[in-house]
């Protein structure tokens, strides 16, 4: 990347402010002259430095899983029901997609439309209960070329008002084809985007390009399988194990499934390209990728958390080291730790020589003072910029 991110800037290919901070912050990541923790062992005193990392959506593959794997957890753990789960995913023609790249608003638009269409199908099936699913936007395909479409995590029925659930079948896919059609066609038309007459001739083609699929269903008792689920549908844009870099030529290549329209199955292109490529998938800045309906919701989950808390003993107080602290913050304390070990197998928080604990001493952010460090440690080679 450092060496094409130049040539990106030079042609004027960098679009958005958040592309060019998206390569600054993976530039950084795991780069100890941007600063580090320093970890000693409590047992042996071993003592090392670990970088920080960029934490950055979309380009950078490892942070991207760290923060995946932790959205899973949290949302087997917090906000999903044990009942069936049903994944939904909307799809939208090619010939639409470019409007979605240039305006990346109307990918929110999109993933609430979805989630009208979900629950208006819902509410006729049932309209006694309530639905519940978690939305995730995907601008990627195999080959990583854009492909904005939704996935949808559905808990595969309605919540009833006694607190029971009820499992009902599949919703229809043709019915809910036709109504996404009609639905993002006049979204396109009221934001100005497509033209009445364009909208009117996608109407009448018969492969429209539009398609929903609700074929993958997970079980009640199957928590890893929605684990598993939700980690595919939040995953990052490419896989570092399919890419292959020739610093030779400075070419990419990229493995993956068969593409139906390209007919290969990999991307071979100049690496400034292919970065340019991938710059397109990052979000802007507070863009949501993931949102929660009905059941799921923030609100709902609220009201019922009130709920159970009214109902708790009032004599079973917390600890007073727990009541300036939430339940959710208490988890979240060592989970990037222990994401860090799930991602790399191993474990910045035991140490290395004799696998004892180990704790930060000190965050080093300062650059006189990391350059001294690194240079005491003979490991002072800053890249060149």
């Amino acid at each position: 990347m450092a060496r094409h991110a130049p040539e990106l800037e030079a042609g004027q290919r960098i679009r958005r402010p958040v592309e060019r901070r998206a390569i600054e912050r993976f530039l950084d990541c795991g780069d100890l002259h941007r600063g580090f923790a320093r970890i000693r062992c409590e047992r042996c005193g071993h003592d090392y430095l670990l970088a920080f990392s960029c934490k950055f959506r979309g380009l950078c593959p490892s942070c991207h899983q760290k923060r995946m794997l932790a959205h899973a957890d949290w949302l087997e753990d917090e906000v999903l029901a044990p009942v069936p789960h049903r994944q939904y995913v909307f799809t939208v023609p090619r010939a639409l997609r470019g409007h979605f790249r240039r305006d990346r608003r109307l990918l929110g638009e999109l993933c609430r439309l979805c989630a009208r269409l979900l629950g208006r199908f819902y509410r006729s099936a049932d309209r006694r209960g309530r639905p519940g699913f978690v939305l995730y936007v995907q601008t990627f395909g195999d080959l990583v070329t854009f492909n904005p479409h939704i996935h949808a995590l559905v808990a595969d029925g309605v919540f009833l008002p006694d607190g029971t659930f009820r499992v009902l079948p599949a919703l229809p896919e043709a019915a809910l084809t036709e109504a996404l059609r009609r639905a993002v066609l006049a979204l396109l038309v009221r934001r100005g985007v497509i033209d009445a007459d364009f909208a009117t001739r996608l109407l009448g083609w018969r492969h429209s390009g539009f398609s929903v699929h609700n074929q993958v269903r997970i079980r009640a008792g199957d928590a890893e399988g929605r684990r598993h689920l939700a980690r595919y549908m939040n995953r990052a844009p490419l896989a570092l194990e399919k890419m292959r870099y020739q610093a030779e030529s400075g070419m990419v290549i990229y493995r993956s499934r068969m593409h139906a329209r390209l007919e290969r199955n990999f991307q071979l292109m100049p690496g400034a390209r292919w970065l340019e490529l991938l710059l397109t998938h990052v979000p802007d800045r507070g863009e949501h990728l993931v949102r929660y309906y009905g059941h799921y919701s923030s609100r709902s989950r609220g009201e019922r958390a009130k709920a159970a808390r009214e109902q708790q003993d009032t004599e079973t107080a917390p600890s007073p080291a727990l009541l300036h602290e939430q339940p959710e913050m208490q988890r979240a304390r060592a989970s990037w730790a222990r994401l860090i070990a799930r991602v790399y197998q191993v474990d910045p928080l035991v140490c290395p020589r004799c696998a004892g604990p180990t704790r930060a001493i000190a965050l080093i952010e300062e650059s006189t003072v990391v350059r001294r460090i690194l240079e005491h440690l003979g490991e002072w080679s800053p890249r060149e910029v």
